[in-house]
């Protein structure tokens, strides 16, 4: 297995994960290490560990068994249409309530933003589009949920307001599942990387108004993402 090496740590937990359960030749059902052993393993800590683990279990790839453990389950198949409907069905009304309050947070946060950033933050907002789309093209799905958050919770860091920070750390961890189900999607993918880079060049154009209204309208396409996922057909198995 490689060594970690460097940021993002979640991500390369995740893989090293993933080459585990294949080197060790596990098979459906089969028992991972814990918490703690994984820190051990891969020298991070258990934060980490817990959010990689949590974002694996997103994806469909294990099974948190409460009081017994975490469960490895299976690689996800490129043919996962039916269990996403069903899942974004399931959870529509959740999903809902997330999206209202994420929209006045994360409109509030880009005018701060734009505002506020510096040349470095809007560069370090760039190098994090790229490694999206590079994990696009790539089909990596965590990698893309990864991506897509840091580059939303950087632009709060970029704000410098505490309180906004928290909330969207929250509003963050409540999505973690939404992200990786919705990068199964082609046209969704395609339309996140749309809408940040133009959300990027509102930055470098230093233009509150436009950031604003571009941000509002990537809330507003995640809610439409949303519905035309769940008016899909069931597919034949």
């Amino acid at each position: 297995m490689k060594p970690i090496e460097r940021i993002p740590i979640v991500e390369q937990v995740m893989n090293n994960l993933n080459e585990y359960i294949r080197e060790q030749g596990l098979a459906s059902d089969s028992k991972m290490p814990t918490e703690k052993e994984v820190c051990e393993m891969f020298g991070v800590g258990r934060s980490t560990v817990r959010e990689a683990y949590r974002m694996m279990q997103a994806l469909g790839i294990l099974e948190v068994r409460r009081g017994k453990g975490v469960y490895f389950i299976s690689f996800p198949d490129e043919n996962r249409q039916n269990d996403v409907v069903a899942w974004f069905k399931q959870n529509a009304q959740t999903l809902s309530d997330y999206m209202e309050v994420r929209s006045a947070i994360e409109t509030m946060a880009i005018r701060l933003a734009i505002e506020r950033a510096s040349e470095k933050e809007i560069a370090a907002l760039e190098k994090i589009q790229a490694s999206f789309i590079q994990d696009a093209a790539e089909k990596k799905q965590a990698g893309m949920a990864f991506y897509d958050q840091e580059f939303h919770l950087r632009i709060a860091a970029i704000t410098r307001n505490g309180l906004l920070i928290k909330i969207e750390k929250i509003i963050s961890e409540c999505l973690i599942d939404y992200r990786a189900q919705t990068f199964t999607i082609e046209g969704n993918i395609k339309r996140a990387i749309v809408s940040h880079r133009k959300l990027i060049d509102a930055f470098l154009n230093r233009d509150v108004s436009t950031g604003v209204r571009l941000m509002t309208e990537h809330m507003e396409n995640s809610l439409i993402d949303m519905e035309r996922i769940m008016k899909q057909p069931p597919r034949d198995e």
